[in-house]
C-alpha cells in the first residue's frame, strides 16, 4: 500500500508540473522594431508588421497609444507562476509614428523617442 501511494504521488506530481505554457499576443521581433522610423513610418506599416494592437488609448494631445501586449506564463502548483512578456507602445498622430518603445519583463527600454 505504501508504494502505490508514492507512486500516485509521483503520478500526481509529474501531471501538474506538465502544465502546459500559456501565451497572450504575438512575441515582439525587435528587428521589426527598428523598422518603424518615427516621422515616416504609417499606421499602416505598423499593423503590418505587428497585427492589430492589443489596445489603442487616446492621449489628451491628441495621439493615439498603440499598445501590443505578449505575455508567457509557466503555472506551478507548488510555486508562484512564472510570468514574462513583452509591451510594445507606438504613438501615433495623423497616421504617422511619432515614438516608440518597448519595455521587457518590466524592465522599460526606450528604444526611439
Amino acid at each position: 500500500m505504501r508504494y502505490l501511494t508514492i507512486l500516485l504521488i509521483l503520478v500526481v506530481g509529474f501531471t501538474f508540473s506538465c502544465a502546459p505554457t500559456v501565451t497572450e499576443g504575438r512575441r515582439i521581433d525587435a528587428a521589426k522594431v527598428r523598422q518603424m522610423a518615427p516621422g515616416e513610418t504609417q499606421v499602416g506599416k505598423v499593423e503590418e508588421m505587428f497585427g492589430k494592437p492589443t489596445k489603442i488609448e487616446k492621449l489628451p494631445t491628441g495621439e493615439e497609444d498603440y499598445v501590443y501586449i505578449y505575455k508567457t506564463g509557466e503555472p506551478h502548483w507548488w510555486t508562484m507562476d512564472k510570468v514574462s512578456g513583452q509591451q510594445l507602445n507606438v504613438v501615433v498622430k495623423d497616421g504617422i509614428v511619432q515614438t516608440w518603445k518597448v519595455r521587457t519583463e518590466g524592465k522599460e527600454v526606450v528604444l526611439k523617442e
